[in-house]
C-alpha cells in the first residue's frame, strides 16, 4: 500500500481550488446557476485541494 504523506500541491492546483471556492461563495452575485450549485463548487474546491496534498503530481 502506498504511503499517504502530505505534500505541497502545485500552484495551479491551489489556484483552481481557490477559484472554485470563491465561485461557490460569491457565485450568487454573478449568475443564478452558480447560486444553485454553490455548495458543490465549494466542496469541489476543497476536495481538489485535498487531493493535491495527498496525490503526487496533482
Amino acid at each position: 500500500m502506498s504511503n499517504l504523506s502530505a505534500r505541497t500541491p502545485k500552484k495551479i492546483t491551489v489556484i483552481i481550488s481557490i477559484i472554485l471556492v470563491l465561485l461557490g461563495l460569491l457565485g450568487s452575485r454573478i449568475h443564478p446557476v452558480l447560486a444553485e450549485n454553490s455548495n458543490w463548487l465549494v466542496l469541489a474546491g476543497y476536495v481538489l485541494l485535498l487531493l493535491g496534498v495527498y496525490l503526487k503530481g496533482l
